[in-house]
């Protein structure tokens, strides 16, 4: 009876637990996709703004974590800080690319089977119409869940002792 009792009470732990931890693993996901389209956002209006002022010297001396890229206003990628613009295809049908020509700004959000990840994308469009694109990854549920499996079963194994 007893052994029937803790087995049901251990059996009801580790469901509440596995639950727990997908609801803020949920949250904890939401949290960090939100706070970096706001700083994707921000970056964004920042470059476009020193593009505006400086052009191609701004970009040639620009820093950035994220993948920066310029677009003309007929798709042609005119700077990018990852790879050669002149090898790259024309942007003018990305949906992001589209939707800042239309409303100023634009974002967008891609899985990249090749790369495993999804890629969130941020535009804005400047006064000559050009595109100023910027780019980052994004980690999946998945990928976040792969890095707390360490502290998820340190907190498992302190749960099994403590009971």
């Amino acid at each position: 009876m007893t052994a029937k009792l803790f087995r049901t009470s251990l059996a009801m732990a580790l469901a509440v637990m596995v639950l727990s931890i997908g609801l803020f693993m949920g949250m904890l996901y939401q949290y960090f996709s939100d706070q970096l389209l706001e700083e994707l956002e921000k970056e964004t209006r920042l470059v476009s703004q020193g593009v505006e002022l400086e052009g191609m010297a701004y970009l040639d001396g620009l820093r950035s974590v994220n993948r920066v890229t310029w677009v003309a206003a007929d798709g042609t990628v005119l700077f990018d800080n990852e790879a050669d613009p002149a090898e790259m295809e024309n942007h003018a049908d990305r949906e992001e690319i589209r939707e800042a020509m239309d409303s100023e700004t634009g974002t967008a959000q891609r899985y990249s089977s090749t790369l495993s990840e999804q890629t969130l994308y941020v535009t804005r469009r400047l006064d000559d119409g050009s595109v100023i694109r910027l780019a980052s990854a994004q980690k999946t549920v998945g990928l976040l869940l792969i890095s707390m499996v360490q502290p998820i079963l340190g907190i498992l194994v302190l749960s099994l002792l403590l009971a």
